[in-house]
This record gives C-alpha cells, sequence and structure tokens, in this order.
C-alpha cells in the first residue's frame, strides 16, 4: 500500500506523465501567467486538447481574475517532484491493469469513432472538405429518396413542398446542431473556440441519419415492405439516433476538450430539442 509520499508523487506523475502537460506547466513558471490563447499558439495543438490538458492539471494550474492561468503552489513544486520520483512511480505504475479487449475497442470506436474525430481535430481546415462532401451526399440521397430531413429526423415530404429544397434541408439540420451544441458550450461550460473542429465532427456524427434513406435507395424494389415494417423501421430509426448521440458527444468532447459525461448531456439536449421541434412543426401542420 502506497504511502502519503508515494500517493502524493502519484498524482504528481498521473498530471504532467503527458509531456504536453509539463511544457504548460513549465511556460507557466518561466512566464508566470499566461491567457489561453498565448498557450494555444505557444503548443499549436487543438482548443479542444488545450482545454482536456489545462482540466488534468487541475490542483497545478487556476485561472486568475484575469482570465489567465497561472501556477498554484502544487504546480510550482510539481515539476520538481516528477523529476526526482519519476522512476519510483513508473516502477510503481508497471503493474497497470491490462488493456481493453480487441471488441471493446473496436466497439468503441465505432460507437464513439475517438480515432477518427482525433484525426479531424488535427488539421480541421483541411478536414473541411470531409464534413462539405457528407453535407452533400446526404442532401443528394434525401432528394433521391423524396424522404425530408428534419434536423435528426426523416419525415414524408410535405404536401406542395418543392424537392429541390430537399438538398439544403440536410445541410440545415446539420447546421443547427452544430450551432446548438457550440452555444450551449459556450453557455454551460465556458467553453469558445474550437468551432472548425466541431463543425467537421458534427457532419461526421450525422452520417448514420444516412442509413434510413441509404438503405431504401439500395433496395429501392423493397422499399415498401421496408417501410410496412413499423417494428424494423421504429428499431432502426431509434439505433441510429442512439449512434448519433454517442458520435455527437465524442465531437464535442474532442473539439472543446470536455468530458464524455459533460458532452452526452449537451447531445441529449440537442436531441429532446430536436424532438420537441419536430412535435411542435407537426402540431401545427408544418410537416
Amino acid at each position: 500500500m502506497l504511502d502519503k509520499s508515494d500517493e502524493s508523487l502519484t498524482r504528481v506523475y498521473n498530471a504532467l506523465a503527458n509531456p504536453t502537460r509539463r511544457q504548460i506547466v513549465q511556460i507557466l513558471k518561466e512566464r508566470g501567467k499566461a491567457g489561453f490563447k498565448e498557450l494555444h499558439d505557444t503548443l499549436r495543438i487543438s482548443v479542444g486538447a488545450l482545454y482536456h490538458h489545462l482540466d488534468s492539471l487541475e490542483g497545478f494550474v487556476a485561472q486568475g481574475a484575469d482570465r489567465k492561468y497561472v501556477l498554484t503552489d502544487d504546480g510550482r513544486a510539481a515539476i520538481n517532484a516528477f523529476s526526482s520520483g519519476e522512476e519510483r512511480i513508473i516502477a510503481n505504475a508497471a503493474q497497470a491493469p491490462p488493456g481493453e479487449s480487441r471488441i471493446g475497442f473496436f466497439s468503441r470506436e465505432l460507437l464513439f469513432g475517438r480515432t477518427v474525430f482525433n484525426y479531424l481535430s488535427q488539421e480541421p481546415l483541411r478536414s473541411l472538405p470531409i464534413a462539405a462532401m457528407i453535407l452533400a451526399l446526404g442532401g443528394a440521397i434525401s432528394f433521391m429518396t423524396n424522404l425530408e430531413p428534419i434536423l435528426l429526423f426523416y419525415l414524408n415530404p410535405t404536401q406542395g413542398i418543392t424537392k429541390t429544397w430537399f438538398l439544403l434541408l440536410f445541410p440545415l439540420g446539420w447546421f443547427i446542431t452544430f450551432a446548438v451544441a457550440d452555444v450551449m458550450c459556450n453557455l454551460f461550460y465556458h467553453r469558445s473556440g474550437g468551432e472548425l473542429s466541431l463543425i467537421n465532427g458534427t457532419a461526421f456524427a450525422m452520417v448514420p441519419l444516412l442509413l434510413v434513406p441509404g438503405l431504401i435507395l439500395l433496395v429501392q424494389p423493397f422499399s415498401a415492405v421496408i417501410q410496412s415494417a413499423t417494428a424494423f423501421t421504429i428499431l432502426l430509426q431509434v439505433g441510429v439516433q442512439v449512434w448519433v448521440v454517442c458520435l455527437l458527444s465524442s465531437a464535442i468532447s474532442i473539439s472543446k476538450g470536455l468530458k464524455m459525461e459533460r458532452t452526452a448531456l449537451i447531445s441529449l439536449a440537442v436531441m429532446y430539442l430536436n424532438i420537441t421541434a419536430v412535435i411542435f412543426a407537426l402540431s401545427l401542420g408544418l410537416f
């Protein structure tokens, strides 16, 4: 069992094992204080990654009244403690629990797409064409299947609606989803920045929505049978919505540097607002 000294060193090691976090502490040690933008420009990492590292340094780094980050007393002592205790803590950490199984890894990647979102956030400007392709594909599939996408749901088309508008409804749903998620992050968790990364992530999170019209498009001769299978259609749409919530939570987490339990609340709030809007529109006879 570890004594208090070992527990303290373990806490330091867990916080500073990452080289980026050590660099943040070193910058603050040399400069005294630094703003978020200053740290972002110096480290050249994504906004979400910087927020994540700052959260992991809680107790070692604090934000002053001027919104700039400074080292706490623990933070000033952390670098020295890490240097002197690194070898001992690494030895204690050698008996780490085994990694997750391959099934667990692939299911996590499939449900949450962490690797894909990390890739999209590294070079968000270069990844922007991928998001544009997803939105164009969503509009095209909606146009070809004659299904009307309302944010995160598909409905039968409204009488008299011009079919050309179907090309724009999927991108419009994406934009509203992105905007609501971004506003909620800023409003509830005071996380600004990373918008371009969230733009790409939100587009990718909506890919599962294409399963419903895509399936109908691929099996057009049997579409009537599929549409008549009420239980199958309901289960498919419920499964798609759960998948979208998981992907959207992961996209927000990486772009804003928030923990998944917080981003899940934002994703669910987006979904509930979506459901409320659809029910309200249906009650008014708009769809």
